[in-house]
């Protein structure tokens, strides 16, 4: 008899113990349901327009996009398309990415995943993630880019940074292939002379900087 009654008491302080730990879990789970946060707004097939004093320069479009109260970011996760412009209102280059995301206070546009921008002078930039800089109008990456130009030189580099038609363009860390021939003894001379603003212009067919 006092045997039974043993295991009464067990079996009861158990159901207690189990009966504790199951409201334990269910009120954490419905507290991580509640901590949760949803989307505040959310768009389809739509664009976004970037301008800086007035003037357009750049139209983001997109598949699908996301944005939270808690954060100052809108994020795309369809694919994004965006077109550059310069001062005149002209098209300049085209970019693409798998993903992005838009900096509300700075007006900032990142592009994440097989990124290309395309400039209508004919250069091609491959990367996996570039931010345009609206203030500044730059294209600016900070991981492996692969430069092919309208001579079909292939350059690479670990940076880059760039105006909207990529012809004012710094690779960092370079190296790649180039059809020109190099004068090197020239090349050396300017590189000793104290940098300028317009050492970061490409040269065009005549060996002369662009202005």
């Amino acid at each position: 008899m006092r045997r039974i009654l043993f295991y009464q008491i067990v079996l009861v302080l158990l159901g207690i113990l189990v009966g504790g730990c199951s409201e334990k879990k269910t009120e954490a789970v419905s507290t991580e349901k509640q901590e949760k946060e949803y989307p505040s707004q959310e768009m389809w097939n739509s664009e976004l327009y970037l301008s800086k004093e007035g003037r357009n320069q750049a139209v983001v479009r997109f598949g699908h996009m996301i944005k939270y109260d808690s954060k100052d970011v809108f994020y795309f996760d369809e694919g994004v398309q965006v077109d550059f412009f310069d001062k005149e209102g002209n098209h300049t280059s085209h970019l693409t990415s798998d993903r992005g995301e838009y900096f509300e206070k700075t007006e900032d546009v990142r592009g994440l995943g097989n990124v290309v921008v395309v400039s209508d002078s004919g250069v091609t930039l491959h990367t996996a993630a570039l931010r345009w800089d609206n203030r500044r109008g730059k294209i600016i990456s900070d991981t492996l880019v692969r430069v092919t130009t309208q001579e079909n030189d292939t350059l690479y580099g670990i940076g880059f940074e760039s105006n909207a038609d990529l012809s004012r363009r710094v690779i960092r860390k370079p190296w790649g292939v180039s059809t020109k021939k190099i004068d090197f003894d020239k090349l050396e001379m300017e590189l000793s002379r104290p940098a300028s603003a317009d050492s970061l212009a490409p040269p065009d067919s005549a060996g002369k900087v662009r202005k």
